[in-house]
């Protein structure tokens, strides 16, 4: 635009100019229909600059006037794309720090930009299921786009209503090329839903694409176990492939236990008890142990702790297994020796059963608070 107005001028000067060196004064004629303008060419080329210079004072103001409108609504709307951009940040910084109340605080009543949506709904659905408010968790979860439900299903689970993302992860988990992240969680949909026979099918799966850590193992096979018949409880282990009999191994010693069979399981707690890499392993099976006979095992572990009489592991699993079969006293003094601020609480329910039935209510409840 300048450039145009610079040309016009050079234009008009040259006009102006071009006359007075040829001595002549130089007039202008504008003729159309009835109407004739006639100037002298100075007065024509300053009327020029005076309008190109009306032109450029006009093409200036308008661009500021544009300019202005332009910042201010970029300031509104930048302000605007600030507060939703603070109000997700809060909630994930909430979040973080495990605080459900400040997270729907920040995103109870803020909106946030479109493409995090999907996300304020699945914070205030987990900020919901921190306050046990199952139904609103629901609610929420329900507002996310299907496109990304799945990656809620960990809430869902969490919900104990899978089925909105059940038959999904079962199409993933039955690929070939499943993550490990799928395989887990149609793994957790399978035990919400006590789908038994499906996850005994599915647990070679898992084993062999290493889906599952050692202690993820060991919660989904205690579950697995703890929801079958008692008089079951062998079958089912020895229907289990040999691989992940491995793993399953303590799991299914531990239901036996709870169940009271020790008299079962005894031959296999006697090798744990001469590995000393199990001792502590066995404790735990006899830490869930109901009333049971393994007398056998207990001599030896008696034994045992003449050898080492500071074995804690077998010090625990002594007492465990002294409530088993009765003897309170005995396990009452065992925990005197063995319990200490590590193991208390882990072991809190059996060393209260020895103190109250051994008539020491003061030591159960010294546990206890």
């Amino acid at each position: 635009m300048i450039r145009l107005i610079l040309v016009i001028i050079a234009v008009a000067v040259l006009l102006a100019l071009s006359p007075m060196l040829i001595g002549e004064v130089g007039y202008v004629l504008i003729s159309f229909n009835q109407t004739t303008i006639e100037g002298s060419i100075v007065a024509f080329c300053a009327t020029i600059l005076v309008i190109a210079l009306g032109l450029y004072l006009t093409y200036k103001l308008i661009r500021y006037i544009l300019s202005l409108y332009s910042n201010t609504r970029h300031r509104f709307f930048a302000r605007s794309e600030e507060r939703k951009q603070a109000a997700i940040e809060q909630g994930v910084w909430s979040l973080i720090n495990g605080d459900s109340e400040q997270l729907e605080l920040a995103l109870g009543n803020n909106s946030v930009a479109d493409n995090w949506q999907d996300v304020r709904y699945a914070l205030l659905a987990k900020a919901a299921l921190q306050n046990n408010d199952t139904s609103k968790a629901i609610g929420l979860l329900e507002k996310i786009s299907p496109a990304n439900q799945l990656k809620a299903a960990k809430l869902w689970l969490a919900s104990g209503d899978c089925s909105t993302v059940s038959s999904e992860l079962k199409a993933l988990a039955e690929a070939k090329k499943a993550t490990a992240l799928e395989l887990k969680l149609y793994a957790e949909v399978l035990v919400q839903q006590q789908k038994w026979t499906a996850l005994e099918q599915f647990m070679p799966r898992l084993l062999s694409k290493k889906a599952l850590t050692d202690s993820q193992w060991s919660i989904l096979l205690t579950t697995y176990f703890m929801a079958q018949p008692e008089s079951q409880l062998t079958d089912k282990y020895q229907q289990l492939s040999k691989n992940v009999k491995v793993k399953a191994h303590s799991c299914y010693l531990a239901a036996m236990a709870k169940a009271g069979r020790l008299n079962e399981i005894e031959l296999s707690l006697l090798k744990m008890l001469k590995k000393p890499e199990q001792h502590i392993e066995l404790a735990h099976i006899l830490k869930v142990s109901a009333p049971g006979d393994a007398l056998k095992l207990q001599a030896s572990l008696q034994d045992t702790l003449k050898k080492e009489p500071d074995n804690q592991a077998l010090l625990l699993a002594l007492a465990c297994l002294a409530n088993a079969h009765g003897e309170y006293e005995l396990a009452a003094r065992v925990f005197d020796k063995a319990l200490n601020t590590e193991n208390s609480k882990e072991y809190l329910v059996q060393a209260q059963l020895s103190y109250s039935k051994s008539a020491q209510p003061q030591k159960a409840l010294d546990l206890y608070l």
